[in-house]
Order: C-alpha cells, then sequence, then structure tokens
C-alpha cells in the first residue's frame, strides 16, 4: 500500500511533463512574482525530479544535503541516503507509467532557505480517462556553495 500512496504521489510531484509554473494561468501568474531565489529553488526540485522519473537517482542524490528527509503520507521513508538506496528504485520504475500535470505551484525563498509548494495531478498511463490522485508536494531547501539542496520532502495524496 505505502508504494502504491508513494507512487501516487511522486508522479504527482514530478514537473518533467510541464515547465516551471507553466500548467496554468493562475500558476504562470505566480512565476513572474516569484524571486530569482524562488525560481532557481524551484528548478532545483524540477532537476530532482526529473532524475527521480528518469531512473538518474544519483542526480536525485546530488540534489539533496544528506540529512534530508522524506516523508510520505506520514510515514517517514528515510534521510536521503536510505530513500534513494531503497524505496526510490521502486518510486523510479512507479513514476514512469502514470502521467504527470503540474496544476499549481508557489515558491519562496529567503537569504539561505526556501520552499516549494506544489499541487499535482496523476493519471495512469494505461488509463488517461480513468480516476486522478492529487498530490500536495512540499520540499524544503537550504542554500549551500554549491546552490541549493533539498533538505525537506513531503508528499501526500488524495483521489480525485
Amino acid at each position: 500500500m505505502r508504494a502504491l500512496v508513494l507512487v501516487v504521489s511522486l508522479a504527482l510531484a514530478s514537473a518533467t511533463a510541464c515547465p516551471v509554473f507553466a500548467a496554468e494561468d493562475a500558476t504562470a501568474a505566480s512565476a513572474s512574482q516569484a524571486s530569482p531565489a524562488a525560481r532557481d529553488a524551484a528548478q532545483t526540485v524540477d532537476a530532482f525530479m526529473a532524475a527521480l522519473v528518469g531512473g538518474q537517482l544519483e542526480q536525485a542524490r546530488a540534489q539533496m544535503t544528506p540529512n534530508a528527509v522524506v516523508v510520505s503520507n506520514g510515514e517517514v521513508l528515510g534521510e536521503r541516503d536510505e530513500y534513494i538506496d531503497g524505496a526510490a528504485k521502486g518510486d523510479s520504475a512507479a513514476l514512469r507509467t502514470v502521467q504527470r500535470e503540474l496544476v499549481r505551484r508557489d515558491a519562496r525563498a529567503g537569504t539561505d532557505v526556501a520552499w516549494v509548494v506544489s499541487e499535482k495531478r496523476l493519471r495512469a498511463t494505461a488509463a488517461p480517462q480513468g480516476a486522478s490522485e492529487t498530490v500536495i508536494e512540499t520540499m524544503l531547501l537550504a542554500k549551500t556553495p554549491a546552490g541549493w539542496k533539498i533538505t525537506h520532502v513531503h508528499w501526500s495524496g488524495h483521489h480525485g
């Protein structure tokens, strides 16, 4: 059950099907209001998800701090290495079986900390007209000498 919930959550979390902030007019308006730092943080989120969807788990790992914590629907999946070396493998494979749509996104950044909240919808590729899952994704990021890095990922989803 955890795998199914996470797959649905992760699939919606992926913005690889469309550019950052570009799914709807309201989302596009948010993009124009986001600071350059917030846009950079959102690009880190997108790079993480693109790597996860593409099975490039070492690239996904590189977008995270070593102590980053991953949570899905109330379950702690572990810190970065535990997640990437474990659940991320199945999540990556499953993400390639769904259509992903970015519905809405907001990103904010200060000097050293940023957050990106995304609402996403996913449907099974085999049933594009079937039921959908809505996922809310929150990622917290820290500014490091190497740029923005993800420190926390939280996915939660519901049907409909």
